[in-house]
């Protein structure tokens, strides 16, 4: 998230035409329009909706005038300034009324372009008519939004606004847990030039969802530390151990996915710290990364156990890593390569079972006919 937020510009501004003179110059300017990568949009619409100094009703508008609803859900805006709506009461026209009050108020904003007033009234009614159809109340949106708006502060490290999402009743539990999730995560290592600078504003963020509730403190850390671990994000697992992660309970689940993500720093920094590799799932969670030295390094810290090789066969038949192209051909000799190595290192399936597991699956029965292949053996 930008150190200055794109709208700030239009804080000034006390008229939709106002905010439409700069509005998507200044999408552009940041970088944050419906044509830059997702979710830099959707992303840029949330801060806006959520923490703009506009009045709620400019907000609403300028969002029905020119959001996008083919990158962003439109309701969750309303949602957030549904009540602004409310507030102000206004009755819809004569000619539309009967079609539409029932459903609420109007939000007519006076502009100098009258079809741009009858647009965001029109859209307006449409969205609300969603509402009806879906049998949900906008404050279903409301909770949805803030839900939303506090995964993307996490994801950007904005403490304030973390603050602000959970002071409006987000849930950092929500939607799996995605808030949590994101703030452990921390800054993209492949981005920002300040990475380990902004690593501070993540832990903060972390410490802020910690403080928001006490009683779930323990829940929460056992959700951060596996997605700090499969992040690579060891500056973030040291701090979540410094609050309290028992490493004996929750090592073993992060190792897992510290190998499925082939976070190999994340991974050793566990080692180091005593994480269990007794669990059958770790060496499937390695094979699933498709790289042998991830499973080289689970197969040489203790990794599989009674029966794991049967998991750890499949995973290396069927995984689709992350960052690879889901192209079957670009997967065929890496897959081959792991169930050989597996192999060589003494796993072996269950015949009947692998068997099984094979039959009527071309593309599994294609790949171990090439396992078994003299050059594939003896490589």
């Amino acid at each position: 998230m930008p150190d200055r937020p794109w709208y700030l510009p239009l804080e000034g501004c006390t008229t939709l035409d106002e905010i439409g003179a700069l509005w998507h110059d200044l999408l552009e300017v940041r970088r944050v329009a419906p044509a830059y990568p997702v979710p830099r949009y959707a992303d840029a619409v949330l801060l806006f909706a959520g923490m703009s100094s506009l009045p709620p009703r400019l907000r609403l508008g300028a969002l029905l005038a020119w959001g996008s609803a083919f990158d962003t859900d439109l309701r969750l805006a309303l949602g957030a300034l549904h009540e602004a709506v409310l507030e102000v009461g206004q009755a819809w026209p004569d000619a539309v009324a009967a079609s539409v009050s029932d459903n609420g108020g109007a939000l007519l904003l006076e502009t100098s372009d009258p079809w741009l007033s009858a647009f965001v009234a029109g859209r307006m009614a449409g969205l609300r008519e969603t509402f009806v159809h879906d049998g949900v109340r906008p404050g279903h949106w409301t909770a949805a939004f803030w839900n939303r708006f506090l995964e993307m502060a996490c994801r950007h490290g904005d403490v304030v606004a973390v603050r602000h999402a959970l002071g409006q009743g987000a849930d950092p539990h929500a939607d799996g847990s995605a808030a949590i999730a994101a703030a452990a995560a921390g800054p993209d290592a492949h981005e920002p030039a300040n990475a380990d600078a902004a690593q501070q504003d993540y832990l903060e963020v972390l410490a802020s969802l910690l403080e928001h509730d006490a009683d779930a403190r323990h829940a929460l850390l056992d959700i951060a530390f596996p997605a700090a671990a499969a992040a690579n994000n060891v500056a973030a697992l040291a701090w979540l151990k410094a609050q309290g992660v028992d490493i004996d309970h929750a090592g073993s689940a992060a190792l897992a996915a510290a190998a499925s993500q082939l976070a190999i720093e994340a991974f050793e920094w566990l080692l180091e710290q005593g994480a269990d590799t007794c669990n059958p799932e770790l060496l499937a969670a390695a094979a699933s990364s498709l790289d042998e030295t991830m499973v080289e390094l689970a197969l040489d810290a203790g990794a599989g156990v009674d029966g794991s090789a049967l998991p750890a066969f499949l995973a290396a038949l069927d995984s689709s890593p992350r960052d690879l192209y889901s192209v079957e051909a670009e997967f065929f000799d890496m897959r081959l390569a792991i169930l050989a190595l597996l192999q060589r290192r003494g796993l072996r399936p269950d015949a009947a079972e692998l068997a099984a597991a094979v039959h009527g699956n071309a593309r599994r029965g294609k790949l171990m006919d090439a396992l078994s292949a003299p050059a594939t053996l003896t490589s």
